[in-house]
């Protein structure tokens, strides 16, 4: 079995007195009304800007990092091309050793046209 307990505006409860409740039914005005609409739509403006900001944010931060990649990923592929460069003068100095240096004359005599 429920129990209801009416909201009163009356501190005391004596029993058998008249209870004064508040009432279930809120009255708005055409003024309260148009205020009340104004701030329901500004809130909701004010949510589809925060989430419009936040998305941008979102997408500016992945642009930035896609940039960052492809920076990345050059420098790795020039990384690699100097590498096998490198791997490439290494194995052309080992394959002349020594003759590379017995093959040429010392220069004796250096003459200049002016």
């Amino acid at each position: 079995m429920a129990t209801s307990i009416p909201l009163t505006m009356e501190r005391g409860q004596a029993e058998g007195a008249r209870k004064h409740t508040v009432p279930q039914f809120v009255k708005i005005g055409p003024v309260s009304l148009r205020v009340l609409t104004i701030a329901s739509l500004a809130s909701l403006l004010l949510f589809y800007l925060a989430q419009t900001t936040q998305s941008a944010t979102t997408s500016y931060d992945v642009q930035s990092l896609d940039a960052k990649q492809q920076e990345l990923s050059q420098d790795v592929e020039w990384m690699q091309l100097e590498a096998q460069r490198l791997q490439t003068l290494g194995a052309i100095q080992q394959g002349l050793g020594t003759s590379l240096a017995t093959d040429f004359e010392a220069v004796k005599d250096v003459k200049a046209v002016e």
